[in-house]
Formats: structure tokens, sequence, C-alpha cells
């Protein structure tokens, strides 16, 4: 009784936690729970969507692999272990996954998001572009358009991916990734002067420290890179397509990374293969 009644109470603060963005908090009082009550399927829900954000996305797949043997109609923690799956590359699985947690629970946006993900990184751009636009739709959030409009402006979808940063930047200005990528959509159709007041935007923005990093993002640091490039910044350029390409790799982005990689031998023939 007493151990139910401790590992409640560490449960309900690591869900407080998780909350209030103290992941690494969340997961030492699920940590807790877990050894009070080894059957409790929610803690290993939310210990695997706090280590998704902490980027332990082995350990998130282990949770959420046990949330669902307590639990084997556990829509969320599906969804969850999809996108944790994306992440590592496990794209076939991670789309299997998703399916099954959109047959449970239609409503689930996450799935929409990992199973779109997972479909870029396999090369079904109109499968992932349908569960984006899908996602933008239901949710329309900065997080939504900027998945739709990063794919959109790689797939040479220019006009539309500049619709769409637009909307990103309107709710979260301080996004300086999304000004990067529009800058080069307006330099791919033309407008430089747009382009150039982009990139300086997003330049301001990094300097004043005041933006977001996305260490798992290759289409970020693509855009950046291809802005420094067109802005003369042959060092910098390199830098992040390396980064880009490092992060695609680890995707299984495989078609992405060929591009990456082509874009880097064109600005230093030098590149190796």
């Amino acid at each position: 009784m007493i151990n139910s009644i401790l590992s409640f109470g560490y449960s309900a603060f690591g869900a407080l936690l998780y909350t209030c963005g103290n992941y690494q908090g969340a997961i030492d009082n699920y940590n807790l729970a877990i050894q009070l009550n080894s059957q409790d399927d929610t803690a290993y829900l939310i210990r695997g969507m706090a280590r998704i954000v902490t980027s332990d996305y082995s350990g998130a797949i282990e949770d959420l692999s046990q949330a669902i043997q307590i639990d084997p109609l556990n829509a969320q923690a599906y969804a969850e272990r999809g996108v944790a799956r994306a992440a590592l590359g496990e794209n076939q699985a991670a789309i299997d996954d998703c399916n099954y947690a959109i047959q449970l629970n239609p409503d689930y946006l996450r799935a929409y998001y990992g199973r779109g993900a997972a479909r870029a990184y396999t090369g079904d751009y109109p499968g992932a572009l349908q569960d984006f636009t899908h996602l933008s739709r239901l949710q329309p959030d900065a997080n939504s358009y900027y998945n739709l409009a990063t794919l959109q402006a790689w797939q040479g979808v220019n006009a539309q991916a500049i619709k769409n940063l637009t909307k990103v930047v309107d709710l979260n200005p301080n996004w300086f990734f999304a000004y990067y990528i529009r800058g080069n959509a307006c330099y791919n159709v033309g407008d430089e002067q747009g382009a150039n007041e982009d990139f300086k935007e997003a330049m301001r923005i990094e300097a004043t420290g005041a933006s977001e990093m996305f260490a798992e993002d290759e289409h970020a640091f693509w855009g950046r890179g291809l802005a420094r490039h067109r802005l003369g910044n042959r060092e910098g350029a390199i830098a992040d397509l390396r980064k880009a390409a490092e992060i695609a790799l680890k995707h299984q982005n495989t078609t992405f990374h060929q591009m990456v990689m082509d874009l880097m031998r064109e600005i230093n023939p030098e590149q190796p293969s």
C-alpha cells in the first residue's frame, strides 16, 4: 500500500515536471515510480516521451515497448515509439508503429508527425506531404507548418514553402532557421531582396541568442548552409552542410544525404565522395 502511494506521488510529480519542461527531473521521478511499481504503463510512457526530448531514443524505445507490453492498445505509446524509431533511422518500423497508432486513435497527432518524418526519410515524399499537410490542418502551429514547409522547400515547391514559412515566423518570430529556409526559397524564385532580408533577420536573431536550435534537424543545417554559401561564407556553409549530411545519414534519409553531399562538392570540389 505504501509503495503504491509513493509510486503515485513520484508519477504525479514527474508528470508535472514533464509539463513544465524539466525532462530530466521527470525521468528521475519516473525512475523512482517504476522501482516501486513496475506495472505502471503511464510511467513508462511519459518517461519514454521525456527520453525522446532528451535524444535518448534507444531508452525511449525500451520504455515505450514496456508500456505497450502492459497495455497493447496504448495508441500514444505506439506513436511515440514510431517517433523514436524514425529518429534512429528505423523507418519502416516507425511507419508500422504510427499506422497502428492511427488505427487505434486517428486523433493522436504525433502519429502523423512520426509517420511523415519516416516517410520523408524513405523517399515517400507524397506520403510525407500528405501527413504533414494533414497535421498542419489539425494542429496549425509553428512546428506543423515548419515540418511541411521544409519538405516543400527542398523539394523545390518554393511558393508553398514561402507561404508556410511565413506562418512559422508569424507564430514564432525567433525561429531563425525558418528565415534561412524561406530566404533560400525566395532566392530560388528570383526574389534576391527578400532572400537577403530573411538572411539578415536570421543572423540578427542568432546574435541575440533568442533562438531555437534543432540539433536533430538536417533540413535546418542545410538551409543555413545554403544561405551561407549564397552569402559567400564558404567555411560556414561547408560546416553546416557536413552537419546536415551527418544527421541525414543517422536518419537513413539517403536521398537528402546525397543532395547535401552533391552541394558540398559543388562548393568544394575537393570534397571526398
